[in-house]
């Protein structure tokens, strides 16, 4: 089995007051702080004392599931971190007051202390020693990485650099689209076939920047109804609109006005993109890995097409999108993401297959496919989805029990500082 960083489980009962309920099973978990399983070993801990956790005093390496109480008396996130290389193995985020929540994983040799993070404080334990040795290779040998914390300020590059470069983009599919509606105006039906084509694929390489176009992306780029209504539907537009009239033969004269309104909306593009927040630390690892996710439920099934059967070249260009979208994160990923190399050989790998299919005369469609080969590009790109999944987990902007807030606590439980 392998983990990232941690396994989170759903938030458990929340007692609606404080008061003797708490103290009632703070006391009561505080009698039977451990037990232990075949499965591993259950541990009974409250956080909220001087220290953040004193319950809990290490043990052999293995498996552990903590039920945790937050009796501080504020919502706040709970770390399991080593001492040594900063790195945490355990998280219980938006963690709320005198809520109970479950956390599990593997625990590797070392020295961890609890860290206690809310709104006022930061509250770290006393160390603790956790024995034992970790097997090189054998049979269900358990590698644990744990996850450095990433800031919202160490994505600031990261999301300066991709905003730079989708920014960058952004001339050349204006001119791309102008030159489409163009086609169409002239009647040329083939060639605005060939430039909406190529105005589509550029877009689609944007793929870590959707969420930043909000209602204007769906605009632009919206999916097309389930059934054969792309052509009639009043609620579709941009490139999906266009190309269903497209390929279904409608008059170019008719579809012109959809393509002058792509225009305008992919001039509106720069603004949007320039709007405070735009693109959010969040988002950066969430869209690395969602862009092939989306790929795989809906270009590889069939979904996203209006008429063209060029899937496979939206898939090719989201892979593209993909490696765009990782490459500011690979600083932030070399030290922490052992998939990493991996992860990049593979995507390189599924691209090379996906561009096998394109051919002198244009792109393969899907539905031409055989079901070997079919099944083949599903395993490629269902493997890449996997690798990048390491990277939100990552990536995910959380506080660092490191970072000084005027307030704290040393391990010796002492307090001061001014609330928030």
């Amino acid at each position: 089995m392998t983990i990232v960083a941690v396994s989170l489980w759903p938030a458990g009962q929340h007692s609606p007051v404080k008061g003797p309920f708490v103290d009632a099973a703070a006391a009561a978990w505080a009698a039977h702080p451990v037990k232990r399983t075949a499965a591993g070993t259950e541990v009974h801990v409250v956080s909220g004392t001087p220290s953040c956790i004193d319950d809990w005093h290490g043990g052999p390496t293995g498996n552990y599931s903590f039920d945790v109480l937050n009796d501080e008396g504020d919502d706040m996130e709970i770390y399991l971190q080593d001492t040594r290389s900063k790195k945490i193995y355990l998280e219980v985020e938006n963690f709320g007051i005198n809520a109970t929540r479950q956390v599990t994983g593997v625990i590797p040799p070392g020295t961890y202390k609890w860290v206690c993070i809310t709104a006022y404080t930061i509250k770290s334990s006393k160390p603790i020693a956790v024995t034992g040795n970790t097997d090189g290779g054998g049979a269900g040998t358990t590698v644990v990485n744990g996850i450095v914390p990433v800031t919202p300020l160490d994505l600031r590059i990261p999301i300066n650099q991709y905003t730079a470069w989708v920014q960058s983009q952004l001339p050349t599919l204006s001119r791309q689209v102008t030159q489409l509606a163009a086609d169409l105006h002239a009647r040329d039906v083939g060639a605005a076939k060939r430039d909406w084509l190529t105005a589509h694929l550029s877009y689609e390489k944007l793929g870590a920047a959707y969420g930043a176009f909000g209602k204007l992306g769906d605009a632009i780029n919206g999916d097309p109804p389930s059934d054969a209504a792309a052509v009639t539907s009043p609620h579709l537009t941009g490139f999906r609109k266009i190309e269903a009239l497209l390929w279904a033969g409608e008059p170019p004269a008719e579809i012109a006005p959809y393509a002058d309104a792509l225009i305008a909306n992919v001039g509106k593009l720069p603004a949007e993109l320039a709007k405070p927040n735009s693109i959010t630390p969040l988002d950066m690892g969430i869209r690395a890995h969602e862009i092939l996710e989306d790929t795989l439920g809906k270009d590889l099934n069939g979904i996203g097409d209006a008429g063209s059967h060029t899937e496979l070249a939206t898939v090719d260009a989201n892979i593209t999108g993909t490696f765009h979208a990782l490459q500011p994160l690979v600083p932030l990923l070399t030290a922490q993401d052992p998939w990493l190399g991996r992860t990049q050989s593979w995507l390189r790998q599924t691209q090379v297959l996906v561009e096998s299919y394109h051919h002198a005369n244009g792109w393969v469609p899907l539905t031409s496919l055989t079901a070997v080969q079919r099944a083949e590009l599903n395993a490629h790109v269902q493997q890449a989805v996997e690798l990048l999944s390491h990277i939100p987990p990552i990536t995910e902007p959380r506080d660092s029990p490191d970072e000084g807030r005027g307030i704290g606590n040393d391990s010796s439980g002492a307090t001061g500082g001014n609330g928030k």
